[in-house]
């Protein structure tokens, strides 16, 4: 049979694919979200508290010394430029030594200049002194000293052009003689002498403090709400990403849709999973055997699968099933036991026969002995009658069925009856080679033998994907179920499975889902519906 191309391995995320997501990964979308959430607490625990105050100068557009004497001596040409100009000029060093003088302060001068920001304002001919610090009395007093200090160091260097103004006409008033003082000239120049020392004393610098800054009551810097908001986005961002991330890299099938793709066949029955012990791979655990009160809700999965192989029945004659799957522990030797136990219950001759010849565990499930078995079959050794065990059906039933497991009737009778229905034959001695040995003719032959004394084989055959023993006898049965594992078998190793069993011409009659979260509570929903064997 030719192998049909591949499917492609499509990263389309659907809304049923996205809810899968969240629900297999919310422990990681959880656990980084309270990390996001516990990251902002600690960013407002851990942060010292930071205070803001904000004082205001104002440069002059009045002018007295242009009311008294007609002429301005300082004109502001270009007012942009000199409120750029002063907001550079306010963090100078000779500014900030005035301030710390003021203040009485132990900072150093780039200490000081860095507790404050200067902004120009173009629209208001003003310039913010910010000032921000731990402290807030001392923020604000030393944005108002800032701005008080400049304004005085404005007035000085104002005061001192003129001043050396005044100089240079003194010096030049000394220089003349009694007739040149009393000359026009002389008088003019006395005259300029005492405008300049009127127009210094009325300097002001050309900055007024229009604002003083404040004492802030509360810190700018502390938003608990804020903060808490701000890392519970982060981290569940964060934990959205990484979950999809590990979804992309993630080549388990979680999905029952991609099973079906992967694997060419559908999906015939859904098991639930039994406590924790299916989870642990290299764990086998008796307790995943059987219909016991601890795991009666399986029951209900197995008779839909008996349901399910009925029904394949119609137009065909099916009454031999080989189970097996991509790798071990994927669940297909439990499913070959509650399969026969399940068929047993409907009254059926049921024959478990052991054909994974490597690592047998039936004797093991069944508390057998694995002494002697299939092999001896095929070997020739053993006839069925030495080989076949009765399984007492009853021990691995749940008590409250134990009324109806048989054919008819009720009570001890039935459930001895039930007993006498399920016969398993275990794999018996391991041969050195197995895929030889089950290559034979002889291995039809012990098939029909066994066809004779029972309504239905079951098989339980090795993985597909380590040895081609399931692949040998697959053309003795009349039909093969795949066991897959939810969360556990791979998409590599499922295309792998469904190429090998093309090459052979072997076309599954479906898939049977172990180990699936939340079947369980869906079957114990509607048990009583189930309530019938």
């Amino acid at each position: 049979m030719a192998g049909r191309p591949e499917e492609p391995d499509s990263q389309s995320i659907s809304i049923a694919q996205l809810l899968r997501i969240l629900r297999d990964r919310k422990w990681v979308i959880i656990a980084l979200t309270l990390v996001g959430l516990a990251a902002g607490a600690a960013h407002f625990l851990q942060a010292t508290p930071q205070y803001r105050a904000t004082a205001m100068i104002l440069l002059e557009t009045a002018s007295l010394d242009r009311a008294l004497f007609g002429t301005q001596v300082f004109d502001v040409n270009d007012g942009s430029r000199a409120l750029t100009s002063a907001a550079n000029l306010i963090k100078l060093d000779q500014v900030a030594q005035e301030v710390r003088q003021e203040l009485g302060s132990r900072r150093s001068l780039s200490s000081l200049k860095q507790m404050i920001t200067t902004k120009p304002n173009s629209s208001a001919n003003t310039v913010e002194i910010r000032g921000e610090g731990s402290d807030a009395d001392e923020v604000a007093l030393v944005a108002n000293t800032f701005a008080r200090q400049f304004i005085l160091y404005r007035q000085r260097a104002d005061r001192a052009v003129l001043a050396n103004a005044r100089a240079e006409l003194e010096a030049q008033l000394e220089s003349l003689t009694p007739g040149d003082l009393a000359s026009t000239r002389g008088q003019t120049l006395s005259q300029k002498v005492e405008e300049l020392t009127v127009l210094e004393s009325m300097q002001t610098g050309g900055w007024e403090v229009v604002q003083e800054a404040v004492v802030p009551p509360t810190p700018f810097n502390l938003h608990p709400l804020r903060d808490a908001g701000v890392g519970l986005v982060l981290g569940l961002a964060l934990g959205l990403m990484l979950a999809s991330l590990l979804n992309l890299l993630d080549r388990r099938i979680k999905d029952e849709e991609r099973f079906e793709r992967e694997l060419g066949a559908p999906v015939i029955a859904r098991i639930p999973m039994v406590g924790w012990r299916w989870r642990r791979a290299k764990r086998r655990a008796p307790v995943s055997v059987g219909f016991q009160e601890q795991s009666a809700n399986t029951l209900e999965a197995f008779r839909m699968l008996r349901s399910n192989l009925k029904y394949f029945e119609v137009g065909r004659n099916i009454n031999s099933v080989l189970l097996t799957s991509s790798l071990p522990n994927e669940g297909k030797s439990v499913t070959a036991i509650n399969l026969s136990l399940s068929l047993a219950m409907s009254g059926a001759r049921v024959v478990l026969l052991e054909a994974d010849l490597r690592r047998p565990v039936l004797s093991f499930y069944l508390g057998l002995d694995g002494r002697r078995g299939f092999t001896d079959l095929l070997a020739g050794t053993s006839t069925v009658n030495d080989v076949a065990q009765i399984v007492e059906v009853t021990r691995f039933l749940p008590e409250r069925n134990g009324g109806n497991a048989g054919v008819k009737g009720n009570g001890h009778r039935d459930r001895m009856s039930a007993a006498r229905d399920l016969v398993c034959v275990p794999a018996g001695p391991i041969p050195p080679n197995p895929a030889e040995l089950l290559a034979m003719p002889r291995t039809g032959e012990v098939l029909r033998e066994l066809r004779a004394i029972c309504d239905y084989i079951v098989v339980d055959a090795a993985p597909l994907l380590l040895v081609s023993d399931a692949l040998e006898i697959s053309k003795e049965v009349d039909g093969v179920l795949l066991v897959a594992r939810w969360g556990l078998t791979r998409v590599d190793d499922a295309r792998r499975t469904r190429r090998s069993l093309e090459r052979v011409g072997v076309k599954p009659l479906g898939l049977v889902v172990t180990g699936m979260a939340g079947e369980e509570s869906r079957y114990r929903r509607y048990g009583g519906y189930y309530g019938e064997a």
